[in-house]
């Protein structure tokens, strides 16, 4: 055990203090093996498993009174005793049952997300040499997508850790598909025009192939004639479109997805009502997603810290109910986010109920579990006393805990219905 931790009699155990059992997972019925006693239920659970002392860390210990340690007498176990030891037994397989479901899902997740990766990439390298057909597939994407949204209950924005195809640009017009779709649905649009959204997501940045390489992928600031011609990539995408017979209003989001409310956003600095709804839509998931996954990785920010930056700094820009919506559908702590627990522990938020943000699930680090086997709490079914404390930036941790982690520069999305998991599935990435 490490050498900040001392024992103390069982009776000794007071709220403050945080414990640390010398148990494996599966012999008590906690969510992990260390953690701060909160409620006179946690002692209780814990007197229950028999011991006579426990470890506790006094330097992650609120002020309380403790004293010296003493040899307790345990008496014999009573068939209530065993009834209530077995319970949490039981209680503790189904934690762990459970979990292994939450890991399925996740790696059903990732196929699944591979698959839409795919269809994303076929559509970018074939809209010019077959427009109809493409236009055809990309349909069908977007109503895989809206079908979860408007068909299913509870629609849920995984994060998933993996890496194929992660550091692809083409993937961010699939993320600001799902997010403005995401956004449409919530703000109460038809089913009309959040598919609409979604190809207008899809084909936004269709112009930037007109655009030189080593303009779009400057990572310095760009010179006043390089910012002239990036900003040509929405005239571009406009002709590129017409050509392919794309639907007007995605003409449209095409030609003004980077103007702004305040009128500060080009090619015309549009105010307004003169932006309308579906432009706003795509327009303020297109900035989110570029703040978290910016061409300089450096420069990118976590997903809790670009919804701050945009509700703090740059509220005028964008349409109101969008913003608030946003914020509300991803949650203060979106999934990608490094967390520090009320319990002291660190995890990386895994997914939220979209909608219903306040409880997501979090993968946790304990060194004591291996990566692979990590602990997954669902903060919807924990005591309301396990929750979110604050967000980490990724370069304030400690070495070993963010190889646990393992927070990615560019992390991937996957959108599903609890309901029609089988049938509507769709993937999507964020920073």
């Amino acid at each position: 055990m490490a050498d900040d931790t001392q024992l103390i009699a069982i009776d000794q155990v007071r709220i403050g203090m945080f414990i640390k059992l010398d148990l494996s997972w599966f012999q008590h019925s906690f969510p992990m093996s260390s953690f701060k006693i909160t409620n006179e239920q946690q002692i209780l659970d814990l007197r229950a498993l028999k011991l006579k002392q426990v470890r506790y860390i006094p330097a992650k210990t609120d002020p309380v009174s403790v004293t010296p340690s003493a040899s307790i007498t345990q008496a014999p176990a009573s068939e209530s005793d065993i009834k209530v030891f077995d319970s949490m037994i039981a209680a503790k397989q189904a934690r762990f049952e459970k979990l292994q479901a939450q890991r399925a899902e996740i790696a059903r997740c990732e196929e699944k997300f591979v698959h839409a990766a795919t269809v994303v990439k076929n559509i970018n390298k074939m809209i010019f040499s077959q427009p109809a057909e493409t236009i055809l597939e990309a349909g069908k994407l977007v109503d895989s997508i809206a079908d979860v949204f408007l068909n299913g209950n509870d629609a849920v924005m995984h994060l998933i850790q993996q890496t194929a195809g992660s550091e692809e640009l083409y993937f961010h017009s699939l993320n600001v598909s799902v997010l403005a779709m995401m956004l449409a649905h919530e703000m109460k649009c038809t089913e009309s025009q959040i598919k609409s959204v979604g190809m207008a997501g899809l084909f936004h940045d269709l112009g930037k192939v007109n655009v030189p390489d080593n303009i779009v992928n400057k990572t310095s600031p760009l010179t006043k004639p390089e910012q002239n011609f990036f900003e040509l990539h929405t005239q571009y995408g406009v002709e590129v479109g017409q050509k392919a017979g794309m639907p007007k209003i995605v003409l449209e989001v095409m030609a003004a997805h980077h103007e702004y409310l305040d009128g500060s956003g080009y090619p015309l600095k549009l105010k307004g009502e003169a932006i309308r709804l579906p432009t706003r839509i795509v327009t303020i998931a297109n900035v989110y997603d570029n703040l978290c996954n910016h061409v300089d990785p450096n420069q990118s920010l976590t997903p809790h810290e670009a919804l701050s930056s945009m509700y703090a700094h740059r509220r005028a820009q964008f349409d109101p109910t969008a913003m608030a919506t946003l914020v509300k559908s991803l949650g203060v702590y979106p999934p990608g986010t490094l967390v520090r627990l009320s319990n002291e522990a660190i995890g990386l938020v895994m997914n939220v109920n979209v909608g219903k943000p306040l409880r997501p699930r979090i993968m946790v680090y304990d060194e004591e579990i291996p990566k692979d086997e990590a602990i997954i709490l669902d903060l919807a079914v924990e005591n309301q006393d396990l929750g979110i404390s604050a967000s980490i930036r990724p370069g304030l941790l400690p070495r070993a805990i963010f190889d646990y982690l393992n927070p990615r520069k560019r992390v991937n999305y996957y959108v599903d219905s609890q309901s029609k998991k089988s049938q509507s599935s769709v993937a999507a990435q964020v920073g």
